[in-house]
């Protein structure tokens, strides 16, 4: 009777403190529970800012682009503004010709006539062409001097039109020096402008990626914290089941003293089946589509792959498009900078080259094997490919717009 009690008593001490544990493991799991949802909480906040910097940084490409082609059109408009100049110069040649053109003409006339009037003596009719004639000495000397009139106001008349197109040519030349000048002028201005303009938006642009970059940066901090959190919570979680279970052994052990050496025995038998099965698919090569030691992605995704290939990443970043903000709460240098050996990250829903587009919830990682200007060329696995273990290559361009985690 008292032996009876005895075991009833411990059989209830035993009952009360496997309660006791499994109360502590219950608090210690929301802990974990809740660091868990704040964790991915956290992963989807820093993939949204992901996606932002992706956005801006590829607005920023386009506004550099931008910058560069106005730069070039800059320099062709100073190649111009000095092609005009040079024009301009040529012309205020020509216009200084035209005036010594004139003032030859001019000359020459006045030389003309100062050759009649010492011909024709003094005037009598106050015309001293007419006079000219009629001082002829005969008919002859008539007929020759009428015809010299007629000649000299021929050539006259011929050097008067001469002087009046080189006016008109002087006046022609200046009209164009001055229009040439004015539309110098306002190509300047707007030059000018444009160029205020691209500073102003550049200058915004680099601010807004400033302040996205420093939100990254506090978010990882907070990652951080979450995730050593999480490994107390579930450090407390497994010491607590692990007492949980030890104490359900001694209950066990003595309620079924008798069949304690079978049921070692065939635990034993069990645990070492369950050994052998495990190490048969940790060990496996892939083919089998099992998990590769040091690899715990599942087999044929696109994570599995990279792990191949890059094992210095993490087991637990998550899926392919969290992999950005996972590396860089873990201290990898992330950024948007292509390099051979690095992972590019695609964002869910995030066009790959133009080519197609990652899995809109779980995105897409590969790895880069070259880079040129600003295209790279990868290789990647999945179940899309038709080698779902990879390697399957593809070149894309504008590498700048996407996510690269550095070794």
């Amino acid at each position: 009777m008292f032996l009876k009690k005895v075991i009833t008593s411990t059989v209830a001490l035993s009952m009360l403190a496997v309660s006791v544990l499994n109360t502590t493991t219950a608090v210690s799991a929301d802990a974990v529970s809740d660091t868990q949802n704040a964790i991915n909480t956290n992963k989807s906040e820093a993939d949204k800012l992901l996606k932002d910097i992706a956005s801006a940084n590829a607005d920023n490409i386009k506004l550099q682009e931008q910058i560069s082609d106005n730069t070039e059109k800059i320099e062709k408009l100073k190649t111009d503004i000095d092609q005009s100049n040079e024009k301009i110069d040529k012309l205020n040649g020509q216009i200084e010709g035209a005036k010594v053109e004139v003032e030859k003409r001019t000359e020459a006339l006045k030389g003309q006539l100062v050759a009649l009037q010492k011909k024709s003596g003094d005037t009598v009719s106050g015309n001293i062409y007419l006079d000219f004639v009629i001082n002829s000495e005969n008919f002859s000397d008539l007929v020759s001097r009428t015809f010299a009139v007629n000649k000299l106001n021929q050539a006259n008349k011929e050097a008067l039109n001469d002087v009046k197109e080189a006016k008109d040519q002087y006046t022609s030349l200046l009209n164009e020096q001055e229009k040439t000048k004015a539309n110098l002028q306002s190509d300047k201005s707007e030059l000018e402008t444009k160029q205020n303009d691209l500073k102003s938006m550049k200058e915004k642009s680099d601010q807004q990626q400033a302040d996205l970059n420093k939100k990254i940066e506090d978010n990882k901090a907070t990652l951080v914290a979450l995730q050593s959190q999480y490994e107390e919570a579930a450090n407390a979680v497994k010491l607590a089941q692990d007492k949980a279970n030890a104490t359900a052994q001694v209950a066990d052990a003595k309620k079924e003293n008798k069949n304690d050496n079978k049921a070692t025995e065939n635990k034993t038998t069990s645990e070492a089946t369950s050994s052998s099965n495990a190490g048969s698919i940790s060990q496996g090569d892939g083919s089998a589509h099992g998990i590769v030691a040091g690899n715990t992605y599942p087999w044929g995704q696109c994570t599995w792959y990279v792990k191949q290939v890059a094992p210095w990443a993490g087991n637990n970043w998550g899926n392919g498009g969290q992999w950005g903000s996972s590396a860089a709460a873990a201290g990898f240098r992330v950024d948007h900078s292509p390099a051979a050996g690095s992972i590019i990250v695609f964002l869910p829903g995030q066009s790959v080259g133009g080519q197609w587009t990652a899995d809109g919830a779980y995105g897409h990682v590969a790895y880069v094997e070259s880079v040129n200007g600003n295209s790279v060329t990868i290789s990647q696995g999945g179940m899309g490919f038709s080698n779902p273990a990879g390697p399957n290559t593809q070149t894309i361009s504008g590498a700048g717009s996407y996510i690269y985690i550095h070794r």
